[in-house]
């Protein structure tokens, strides 16, 4: 009985096996099977490269073309010792090889995809320097930021708001807390409207370079805790009234996580110089990494409309302070993906 019963699966057996042979023959011998089955689905593009149909070593010998020929150097950040300020630095661009061959190997039929890039940190940065201010980010990034503090002008932010709205701009607005005390939902139109909050101190009326360290601290923490209460935000990044500081408003500055920022051009709207004065300022001076500083006036207004249309011919992005300081670089299309590269030295080619 026992011998029969191992008869009886010997057929089925045998039949599997031969199923699988000729199964792995088939596809060992029919390569368009192969591709249609294991390699990448219908319609992918990377770059605009097609990739449809290929298998991982082809993928990969695309992506480490596209890899040789990208990337960018980390720059170090700088110290200005004419203005005692520093330059932001600018990680490291690369392409991450293994990250990118997976992405592609995994996409959907017909995807549209970038490379996943990496970021390598440059050995000199500002966080090395956290007191010192900063009045522009770096050149090498082509874009500007909005600086508008905001201790008066509710009357205009919403006209203003949709100026920048329909140029498709964001700015950094720094409040006084005593502005944002009694303007709570202002400041969360204008958090909700993408733009970045700032820290300009409790009150215009303070001149922190005649205030004691305990004056100093409680002005910014007041200032901070009533933009958290308004919109849920602590701001990043702080600007003193008319430009005055002392050395110890830096150090304070620094000890609540925040960073002094100054501004490259200023628009003196506040005196009213007119339309075309503070256009042909910003036209004649703007330049990459330049930080503009204005207030929420009716010619401030015009200006924008006139003016946002003429920089972005010029194909400056408009972004805030925080984007613009940032180390990191705008990236081109859809921005892919990217994170960390962990070390300070690409072994691809860059530009």
């Amino acid at each position: 009985m026992r011998a029969f019963r191992g008869r009886h699966w010997l057929k089925p057996a045998l039949a599997l096996v031969l199923l699988g042979a000729a199964i792995l023959l088939f596809f060992t011998f029919d390569e368009p099977l192969r591709r249609h089955f294991s390699g990448v689905k219908r319609g992918v593009m990377l770059q605009n490269e097609p990739m449809e149909s290929l298998f991982r070593s082809e993928v990969a010998a695309i992506v480490a073309e596209i890899a040789r020929v990208e990337g960018r150097r980390p720059v170090d950040a700088w110290v200005d010792e004419a203005n005692k300020a520093i330059i932001p630095e600018l990680n490291g661009l690369e392409v991450d090889l293994e990250a990118t061959i997976d992405l592609v190997l995994n996409a959907p039929a017909e995807a549209k995809l970038e490379p996943v890039y990496c970021e390598i940190k440059p050995a000199l940065r500002w966080e090395h320097y956290p007191s010192l201010p900063a009045y522009q980010g770096n050149p090498r990034k082509h874009a500007l930021a909005l600086m508008i503090n905001v201790a008066w002008g509710e009357e205009h932010l919403p006209r203003l708001l949709q100026v920048l709205q329909d140029n498709g701009s964001r700015a950094t607005f720094f409040l006084t807390g005593l502005w944002a005390e009694k303007n709570e939902e202002l400041v969360c139109r204008i958090a909700e409207a993408g733009h970045e909050l700032g820290n300009h101190g409790y009150s215009d009326a303070e001149v922190f370079p005649e205030l004691d360290s305990w004056a100093i601290s409680r002005s910014l923490r007041q200032t901070n805790e009533i933009i958290y209460d308004a919109a849920g935000i602590y701001p990043l990044y702080f600007t003193p009234h008319k430009g005055e500081f002392n050395d110890l408003t830096l150090e304070l500055v620094s000890r609540h996580d925040m960073r002094t920022v100054l501004w490259t051009l200023d628009t003196v709207d506040w005196k009213n110089p007119g339309v075309k004065v503070m256009k042909d300022k910003i036209l004649n001076h703007a330049a990459p990494g330049s930080i503009i500083l204005m207030h929420p006036t009716a010619d401030t207004i015009t200006l924008l409309e006139e003016v946002l249309p003429l920089l972005q011919e010029r194909q400056f992005k408009i972004i805030t302070v925080g984007e613009l300081l940032s180390p990191s670089w705008p990236l081109a299309g859809d921005g892919g993906r990217r994170g960390e590269c962990g070390r300070q030295n690409s072994g691809a080619k860059v530009s």
